[in-house]
């Protein structure tokens, strides 16, 4: 069996305004006004064989005011963005789903206050991060006790939280995200491309 592992943003489904660079890698908010939050996927979902999954992003701009968001969610959650980058308003009515696997899911650690949020709710996780940070992301899917935690600049944060019980839903359909708010900000991430850091 063939495994296709995230390997770049992708280009064919990101927002107006979101700029990619040719390798996929480095993103640039371009909204002159900070009043739209956005998320891009990576192009591949994580496959559920793999035990543990890697990625990070290094910060090269805040931008504004700091509102980035780094993490895993589903395809659906860059149609109801408020699971990822919360208070941005949802497309789609969450109580009239009819399947559980219409359900987005997000899990995001924000720069510009340190807090967590999933499922659209925020608490306080760890410090904030700026330009010049590197922010790791572990997906931990080897036990029953699945997974997220964060490092920044190499130092473990703990553990940021549990994927839901019913993760069956889950399975093969969570990407690494990114998710901007924040006027002129850039991030530049690394699927295991660059094994310097």
């Amino acid at each position: 069996m063939i495994l296709f592992l995230p390997t770049a943003w992708n280009i064919d489904n990101k927002s107006q305004f979101i700029n990619i660079d040719s390798n996929g890698l480095k993103v640039n908010y371009t909204n002159p006004n900070d009043y739209k939050a956005v998320v891009i996927c990576a192009n591949n979902p994580i496959p559920s064989q793999c035990g543990l999954f890697y990625f990070e992003v290094e910060i090269t701009n805040e931008g504004k005011n700091g509102m980035i968001g780094v993490g895993y969610c589903t395809k659906q959650s860059d149609i109801s963005i408020d699971d990822f980058m919360p208070e941005q308003g949802c497309i789609e009515d969450k109580e009239n789903r009819e399947n559980e696997e219409d359900k987005p899911w997000g899990c995001a650690y924000h720069g510009d206050d340190g807090h967590l949020f999933c499922f659209g709710s925020g608490k306080p996780y760890g410090p904030t991060y700026s330009a010049g940070d590197t922010i790791g992301c572990y997906l931990n899917l080897r036990n029953n006790n699945k997974m997220i935690f964060y490092t920044k600049n190499g130092v473990n944060l703990g553990i940021a939280c549990y994927l839901p019980n019913n993760f069956d839903y889950l399975k093969n359909k969570l990407y690494p995200c990114i998710g901007l708010r924040s006027q002129d900000a850039s991030v530049e991430a690394n699927f295991g491309h660059n094994n310097d850091n």
